[in-house]
């Protein structure tokens, strides 16, 4: 497992260091039938869990519980480049609530996140999974640090959608077509003592029959720069020609 550091981030504002094992989201067949690693995260009401191919390979830390908000950091390398579609394989994490008296705030405190994926990214997207119940807090998430927000530099343009489910960033909106996580480096969203929370908003289920707790999925997607996109999606409709016109 490589371990690496990371800024972890107090509610006052300290700033203090926390040793955190990387996540690394290899891309290979998700079998939803397979058993895999569940950590519960503290005295919060919730886990997280993942398909059993990334046992030895994902983590997430606990940072802190400070009332009804569970502050936590995570890691992620992406190993392997987007297939012919121009889409990166992705794998969500699962978050379960089993608790009825869980927190219903779940913050992101702050990211390592390593392109290994021999391709440049000028784009990243975060998702929520599996209905409403679990949604980005867009007022709580700008407001973070002192109203600077959660930090994506140098993705500094961000958008959430409408519902509240996507949040998605890049440098094109404020005239940055340069912005790159270039492969072979590290990203650090929101890491440092300043630089945000990327917070998400939870309804809770009593756990009855009727009311089942709370289960929702995050997953994280970077895309390509556009030549490599072009080039790859070019790729993909030349290999299926062919097919589509009658030949081996």
């Amino acid at each position: 497992m490589i371990q690496r550091r990371a800024h972890s981030k107090a509610a006052d504002g300290r700033c203090r260091q926390l040793l955190v094992s990387g996540i690394i989201i290899g891309m290979v067949t998700f079998v939803p039938s397979a058993r895999g690693e569940t950590i519960v995260l503290g005295t919060s009401g919730w886990q997280v869990s993942w398909d059993s191919s990334l046992d030895n390979f994902v983590d997430i830390v606990v940072d802190a519980i400070i009332g009804d908000t569970l502050f936590i950091q995570k890691s992620a390398e992406f190993t392997q480049g987007p297939g012919p579609d121009g889409l990166f394989p992705t794998i969500p994490i699962t978050f379960a609530q089993i608790d009825a008296d869980a927190v219903t705030t779940i913050a992101i405190n702050d990211e390592i996140i390593t392109n290994s994926t021999g391709f440049d990214w000028t784009d990243f997207h975060f998702e929520l999974l599996d209905g409403d119940d679990a949604v980005f807090d867009v007022e709580a998430t700008n407001g973070s640090a002192g109203g600077d927000g959660f930090s994506t530099s140098p993705f500094d343009n961000q958008m959430f959608s409408d519902d509240a489910m996507s949040f998605w960033v890049d440098g094109f909106g404020l005239g940055n077509p340069d912005a790159l996580v270039e492969d072979g480096t590290q990203w650090f969203p929101g890491d440092g003592a300043f630089d945000g929370e990327l917070y998400i908003d939870l309804m809770l289920g009593a756990g009855t029959d009727q009311d089942p707790f709370t289960v929702f999925s995050f997953k994280e997607t970077p895309t390509p720069e556009p030549t490599t996109l072009i080039m790859l999606l070019v790729g993909g409709l030349l290999a299926l020609r062919p097919a589509r016109d009658g030949h081996v």
